[in-house]
């Protein structure tokens, strides 16, 4: 049968906000801008995300040879080679030995990411670079794996008169790229070395104005460096800074707290979170749910806490109204393993009545999942909008932290 609309759930467990966290647990909602901080100082290195309220953060533990490890629970970096290298504040590739500068340098034949985690998407971010020789790079920010947009940072040889932005003419150099103005021209017209504190520094801003999840810097001629305020002596200022969309609240496992829902062009929603099924404390999950209009898609993002907890939820979902007379039967789709558009598959119905024998009261019973699935499907309505057109409504029921889209 062929599929109308779809709606994808990537419902594998969210990693547990864990180590170097601490008790504050991310549901903690301020209402002040929420950004994601990567510091590399010489006081520490790590990420902290704040929402105007306690700050939670992600340390980067001591290199190993210079070689570093980071997936998450807030950010991960990924890089070619070897791997992400860090040395004396600076954010490279790990091509050579055990010490020394490839460590901390990304040339052109190589490349390093920074990815968001478990926050939500970015909407700008403030990178502070160190560039050196005559340098041409590109800054690529993507979402899901999909290119947002792409802009460039010159310096040095690398500028082009009469091409590009041209930023600020003394220390502290900044430079903002647009998607209308995506090339900028940083620092001055000359090369510059290695080593030369915030001299060899430029504090580019990107804003494609859409939301993006990763930053991958890529250059193609010269070298460039991710730091995070060290050559400016500590200043937070100075820290790359990814300035977050924010979550759409909170959902807790009452009736009053624990329902989401949205109705934006022709797709709606709506999600209501249940008493977890182990019978535990319910502790609040932020979430974001929003809808791509255009592409008729829905996203539904729980994010999971400390301490982590296995929630259950229902829902309803329903896209836009078909020609009654089509026979095209609508289907329901996810991907569970977070594979992308080739591992969808079909949502299966439920093995009996969720609510007839719940795991603990006010839950479900899990029991009626089909093996090998995390949602199952309670439900089928249609309703009628014309005499011409129907709408195909679905009841459905899961556990895990969904991501659907």
């Amino acid at each position: 049968m062929n599929t109308a609309r779809s709606i994808a759930l990537f419902t594998a467990v969210s990693a547990a906000l864990a180590v170097g966290i601490g008790a504050t647990a991310l549901s903690a909602i301020g209402t002040g801008e929420e950004t994601l901080r990567l510091h590399l100082g010489s006081d520490s290195s790590e990420f902290v995300y704040s929402n105007a309220g306690d700050p939670i953060t992600q340390p980067i533990g001591p290199p190993k040879n210079c070689l570093i490890t980071e997936e998450g629970p807030l950010a991960s970096l990924d890089g070619s080679d070897r791997g992400p290298g860090l040395k004396d504040g600076s954010l490279g590739i790990k091509t050579g030995g055990s010490t020394g500068v490839p460590c901390a340098r990304v040339d052109s034949t190589e490349f390093l990411e920074v990815g968001l985690e478990g926050v939500p998407n970015a909407v700008r971010a403030s990178l502070d670079l160190e560039l050196k020789g005559a340098v041409r790079a590109d800054i690529v920010v993507s979402l899901g794996g999909a290119t947002v947009d792409t802009f460039q940072v010159r310096a040095g040889s690398g500028i082009v008169p009469g091409e590009g932005v041209d930023g600020t003419s003394t220390v502290p150099y900044t430079a903002t790229a647009t998607a209308a103005q995506p090339v900028v021209n940083c620092r001055n017209a000359s090369d510059s070395g290695p080593d030369s504190g915030p001299n060899d520094n430029c504090y580019v801003t990107i804003d494609p104005g859409a939301e993006f999840d990763a930053v991958t810097l890529r250059p193609l001629s010269g070298e460039v460096s991710l730091e995070g305020s060290w050559d400016f002596g500590n200043d937070p200022a100075f820290d790359t800074i990814f300035v977050l969309t924010g979550y759409s609240g909170e959902l807790g496992c009452t009736p009053e707290n624990g329902t989401a829902t949205i109705e934006e062009g022709n797709v709606y929603g709506t999600f209501t979170r249940l008493e977890n099924p182990s019978g535990s404390e319910c502790v609040l999950k932020p979430y974001t749910l929003s809808v791509d209009v255009e592409a008729e898609t829905l996203s539904f993002v729980p994010v999971d806490v400390d301490p982590p907890q296995l929630a259950a939820y229902k829902g309803t979902v329903g896209f836009a109204p078909r020609l009654s007379s089509n026979p095209v039967t609508n289907q329901l789709e996810y991907d569970q393993d977070d594979d992308g558009p080739l591992g969808f598959e079909f949502m299966p119905w439920c093995e009996g009545d969720p609510f007839a024998t719940p795991d603990s009261p006010g839950s479900i019973d899990t029991g009626v999942i089909p093996a090998g699935d995390t949602w199952c499907i309670v439900s089928e309505t249609t309703k009628v909008y014309s005499a011409t057109q129907v709408r195909t409504l679905w009841d459905v029921v899961g556990i895990g932290d969904p991501k659907m889209q």
